[in-house]
């Protein structure tokens, strides 16, 4: 995981091509995960529509203190898995978390990407709905939740113009970050 903080220096020193070799086509931004546990061996527990929410919160208001997920990088057509077992993709030490929660699927030809859940205990949330079983293309600045744990979906290009405190080509994300 990369801090805010270190993003900036790397993102002023490249250039948004750059920068998007880097990191991938988008980023999920978090906040710091609570001390490490064994999640991975812990029945799932239940999540909380109130821890739900406050999470969506922090991510819009605490930018600064977030940090940057990395992923694994990316082929024409990828699938990441997600959940709390070590071999996920995208590993998430909660035990809200189903040990295979969901796929993120990248398509680069349609140069977009979606999420479905693979039956977990605790659902997969897109800006605080339930997917229930079906698959949902993602859009630049919406939060995606995994059981209690919320990640925010930044287009790479989106997050380099807000390290540099200008809107993207394609606008800004949704939230109070609009133009800086």
């Amino acid at each position: 995981m990369l801090s805010i903080q270190e993003l900036r220096s790397l993102g002023a020193s490249l250039s948004i091509g750059a920068f998007r070799r880097q990191l991938g086509p988008f980023v999920l931004i978090q906040r710091a995960p609570g001390r490490p546990s064994s999640a991975a061996l812990e029945p799932t527990r239940v999540a909380s529509a109130d821890a739900i929410e406050q999470g969506m919160l922090s991510l819009l208001f605490e930018f600064e203190d977030l940090l940057i997920t990395t992923l694994p990088p990316l082929a024409r057509v990828e699938e990441l898995s997600v959940g709390r077992l070590p071999d996920c993709d995208l590993l998430i030490d909660d035990a809200s978390v189903s040990k295979r929660h969901a796929v993120l699927r990248w398509s680069e030809p349609q140069g977009r990407c979606s999420v479905r859940d693979l039956g977990s205990t605790n659902g997969t949330f897109l800006n605080g709905s339930t997917l229930g079983t079906r698959e949902a293309t993602l859009r630049d600045g919406d939060i995606l939740s995994f059981g209690n744990v919320q990640f925010w979906y930044l287009a790479t290009d989106t997050l380099h113009a807000r390290l540099h405190g200008t809107p993207s080509a394609k606008g800004s994300a949704k939230g109070p970050y609009r133009g800086g």
